[in-house]
C-alpha cells in the first residue's frame, strides 16, 4: 500500500448499481470506479451505507468484490464494508476481503439493538470480532455512525482496541457530525487513520493530521472533492465549503442515495443507475429533472473553485481534476 497517501486520502463510499432483479450489477460498478478513479480519487470503498451494503447478501457482497478485482481494481484501492446484522456474515465478509488484501475492513456495530449499548458491550463486540475473524492480517476499521447504529464508540473503547490489537485495528471512520469528537479520535490516537464521513469539517481536520475522507458526494463531485481534500486549512477551505453547503441545499430535496443515483445516471448517461432497492425509491420524473438542473447550476457556479489544468501544472505532477 506504500503507493498510497498517508494523508489527504479520497475515497468514495460508492453507489451501488443494481440490476432487475436487485441484485448487484458488477459491470457498471467496475465502469463507474474506473471513472472515479480517472477524476483522482484515491480508492474506493463498497457497500457502506452510501452503497446500500446490508441490503444485499453475503454471497453477491463477495461476488463483487471478485469481479472488481478480477477487473483490475487494485485490492489495495478497495475498502470494503463488512457490516451486517448476522455476525457470521461479518466474519465471511471479512475473511474474503482480506484474502483479497484489501486496503480495510470497515466495521458498524448492529444496528437492530440501540438501547441500552455499554462501552463494554461495544468492546466485546469487536473483541470477538477480531479473534473469530482469525485473520492478523486483517486492517480494521472501526465505523462511528451513531445515527445509524444508535452507539457512539468512545475514546476508552478505541484506546482497549488498539492496545490489545495493534496493527490489526488500523483506524476508524467518523460519520458522526461532531467535528471535536473526531478532533479528540486524531489527537488520541496518532497510530490511526482517522478518517471523517463528514465533508465539510475536512479544512478544520488537515492541518491536525486526518488521514482523508471516506465519503458519498465524491460519487457525484470526485473532481470539487479531491480539491477540498486537498485544501491546507480553514481559511483555504471556506469558500468550498460554502458551496459545498449550497450543493447540500440541492441534494437534501430527496433521500441522498436516489439523489445521488439520479445524478450518476445523467453523468454516465445510464438510466439503469436510478434503480435503488426497496423501500428507497427516486422521486417523480418531474421533480428529479428539476433537482439535476439545479445541480448542474451548482456545479458551473462552483467551477471555478477547482485549480484548472494550468495551475496545476505550474505546481505539482498530479492528475489535473475536473469537478464532475
Amino acid at each position: 500500500m506504500s503507493f498510497l497517501p498517508s494523508s489527504r486520502y479520497l475515497s468514495t463510499a460508492i453507489a451501488t448499481p443494481v440490476t432487475p432483479a436487485l441484485r448487484p450489477d458488477s459491470e457498471r460498478l467496475i465502469a463507474f470506479a474506473r471513472h472515479l478513479l480517472g477524476e483522482g480519487v484515491d480508492g474506493i470503498t463498497v457497500f457502506g451505507t452510501t452503497g446500500e451494503g446490508p441490503e444485499f447478501s453475503v454471497r453477491d457482497r463477495m461476488a463483487t468484490l471478485d469481479a472488481l478485482v478480477s477487473a483490475g481494481i487494485a485490492p489495495e484501492r478497495i475498502t470494503v464494508s463488512v457490516s451486517a446484522l448476522a455476525f457470521e456474515d461479518a466474519l465471511t465478509l471479512a475473511r474474503h476481503a482480506t484474502g483479497h488484501g484489501v486496503h480495510g475492513c470497515l466495521l458498524m456495530t448492529p444496528c437492530m439493538f440501540r438501547g441500552g449499548i455499554s462501552d463494554d458491550g461495544v468492546f466485546e463486540f469487536y473483541r470477538q470480532f477480531i479473534e473469530r475473524t482469525g485473520r492478523d492480517d486483517m486492517r480494521l476499521l472501526l465505523y462511528n455512525f451513531p445515527d445509524i447504529s444508535g452507539v457512539t464508540i468512545s475514546l476508552r473503547v478505541v484506546r482497549r482496541l488498539t492496545e490489545k490489537y495493534p496493527g490489526i485495528v488500523a483506524g476508524l471512520k467518523d460519520s458522526g457530525g461532531d467535528a471535536d469528537l473526531t478532533r479528540q479520535y486524531i489527537l488520541s490516537f496518532a497510530e490511526m487513520e482517522i478518517y471523517t464521513g463528514n465533508e465539510v469539517d475536512l479544512p478544520e481536520l488537515n492541518p491536525i493530521g486526518i488521514a482523508g475522507t471516506i465519503c458519498g458526494l465524491a460519487n457525484i463531485m470526485p473532481g470539487f472533492m479531491r480539491a477540498l481534500v486537498d485544501t491546507r486549512n480553514s481559511y483555504e477551505g471556506r469558500p468550498m465549503i460554502e458551496s459545498l453547503r449550497n450543493a447540500d441545499a440541492i441534494l437534501s430535496r430527496f433521500a441522498f442515495i436516489p439523489s445521488a443515483k439520479a445524478i450518476i445516471a445523467d453523468t454516465m448517461n445510464d438510466p439503469n443507475w436510478l434503480r435503488v432497492m426497496p423501500p428507497m425509491s427516486q422521486p417523480p420524473a418531474v421533480q428529479r429533472s428539476q433537482m439535476l438542473s439545479a445541480y448542474r447550476a451548482w456545479q458551473q457556479s462552483a467551477a471555478g473553485l477547482v485549480r484548472t489544468s494550468d495551475d496545476q501544472a505550474s505546481t505539482s505532477n498530479v492528475t489535473p481534476i475536473r469537478i464532475a
